[in-house]
């Protein structure tokens, strides 16, 4: 899995300089279709988790109080720096999805919008859990056709919103309902070192 991710890594750091001319049309498409579900509510902190070159995370200014972006390509975050950098309530930290480097329960909003292919969607969704607060929304997409996702999807499947855009599937649970899940899968959340700068 590591020589993978580091090829993926590799891979976004290479696009991040022309990846929202091949992609923000269709991301723009699939955020829209989110924000649709999310527009009454207001936030306090929100984590924008895999915020790629910022789109999203620019989407989420009047959202609430304080933006925090992370994504694992140097590449991506500085174009979402050169973007976004002068935001006084946003911040962006290089690190790991699947072992995200903040205390628990730190995030009313937590966003990871076509991220879990790249990784292992299992380790990936604990880890954002455990930075959920009790009272927090959990809202994350996932590529229809992953392969990587189907032990995921089976898992989430009374959560799974399909159909809701052409290309991703949707998750979206409740600080109590991703505390229920956790419960209910005996499933054991945990942090790990891993050597991620900041």
């Amino acid at each position: 899995m590591r020589s993978r991710k580091a090829r993926i890594r590799r891979l976004y750091d290479f696009t991040s300089e022309f990846y929202d001319g091949l992609y923000g049309y269709e991301q723009e498409k699939k955020f829209t279709s989110i924000f649709n579900l999310l527009r009454n509510s207001k936030f306090n902190v929100m984590l924008d988790a895999g915020c790629g070159t910022g789109l999203i995370t620019k989407k989420l200014q009047g959202k609430g109080n304080f933006i925090v972006g992370v994504d694992f390509s140097k590449g991506m975050l500085q174009r979402a720096k050169e973007k976004l950098g002068k935001v006084i309530k946003m911040d962006f930290v290089l690190g790991d999805i699947e072992y995200l480097p903040f205390r628990s329960k730190s995030f009313d909003l937590v966003l990871s919008i076509t991220v879990l292919q790249n990784c292992n969607p299992l380790r990936a969704l604990k880890s954002l859990l455990r930075v959920l607060s009790n009272s927090g929304v959990l809202v994350l997409s996932y590529l229809k056709r992953s392969k990587e996702v189907k032990e995921f999807e089976a898992k989430l499947k009374d959560y799974v919103l399909k159909d809701l855009d052409l290309i991703d599937n949707v998750v979206i649970l409740s600080g109590q309902q991703a505390m229920n899940l956790v419960g209910k899968r005996s499933w054991k959340i945990e942090v790990k070192a891993h050597g991620i700068a900041h």
